[in-house]
C-alpha cells in the first residue's frame, strides 16, 4: 500500500516537531524548558512564603539559591539559570512583589545568569559541596548587587544597608552558601532517582 500525500505530510510534520522538542531553546528540549519553568515558579512561591521576620538581610537566599542550584544541578545544561531567573522575574513583576516595580525582574534574572556563567566553569559539578557553596554565595551576592543598584537608580529606601554593607554582604554570602549546601544535598538525593531527566 502506497503512502498518500497526507501521510507523507504528517510524517514530515512529526519529524519537525520531534526536532523542536530536541532543541527548543538554548539547545534545550521542550521538556527541559518546562522543568526549568517549574523551578522558576517554585523560586517565587518559596521566596514569598518564607519571608520570616528575622531582620537579617538575605535570609531568603537559603531557599532561593537552593532551588535555583537544584534546577541547574538536576538538568546540567546552559540556559537553565536564565530561564529560571526569567520565569521567576516575570512572576515577581506580575504578582507585584517588592518595591522596585518592573525592575524587580533583574533581581531574579541576574542570579540565574550568574549560575549559568559559573556552572560551566565547574563542569556542572553542582553536587560537589565546594561548588555548591561558591555558586550559592556568588549568586546571592549578585542579587544584593542588583538590589543596591536598583535602590540607587530608583532612589528607593534600602533598609538592608542599615546594618552596613559589609554585614549585609556577609549575610547574603552566608545564606547563599547555605542554600548551595542544601542544593548539594538535594541533588545527591534526587539525581540517582531521576535518570530519565537527561
Amino acid at each position: 500500500m502506497e503512502d498518500t500525500p497526507g501521510q507523507a505530510h504528517d510524517e514530515k510534520l512529526s519529524g519537525r516537531l520531534a526536532g523542536v522538542q530536541r532543541r527548543f531553546l538554548f539547545k534545550l528540549g521542550l521538556a527541559d524548558v518546562l522543568r526549568f519553568t517549574m523551578f522558576g515558579t517554585m523560586i517565587v512561591v518559596v521566596n514569598d512564603v518564607t519571608r520570616l521576620p528575622l531582620q537579617i538581610p538575605g535570609h531568603t537566599s537559603i531557599f532561593w539559591m537552593a532551588i535555583m542550584l537544584l534546577g541547574a544541578g538536576l538538568i546540567p545544561k546552559f540556559g537553565g539559570g536564565m530561564i529560571m531567573g526569567s520565569v521567576s522575574g516575570v512572576l515577581a513583576v506580575v504578582l507585584g512583589l517588592g518595591k522596585e516595580g518592573v525592575f524587580i525582574f533583574f533581581k531574579y534574572f541576574v542570579p540565574g545568569l550568574v549560575v549559568d556563567l559559573l556552572a560551566p566553569v565547574f563542569f556542572y559539578q553542582l553536587a560537589n559541596p565546594f561548588v555548591g557553596i561558591i555558586c550559592g554565595a556568588l549568586s546571592s551576592l549578585s542579587k544584593l548587587l542588583i538590589s543596591l543598584l536598583l535602590g540607587l537608580l530608583l532612589k528607593l529606601p534600602m533598609g538592608f544597608l542599615a546594618m552596613g554593607l559589609g554585614y549585609t554582604s556577609l549575610t547574603h554570602a552566608a545564606f547563599g552558601a547555605a542554600g548551595g549546601v542544601l542544593a548539594v544535598f538535594l541533588i545527591n538525593r534526587l539525581k540517582p532517582r531521576l535518570v530519565r531527566w537527561e
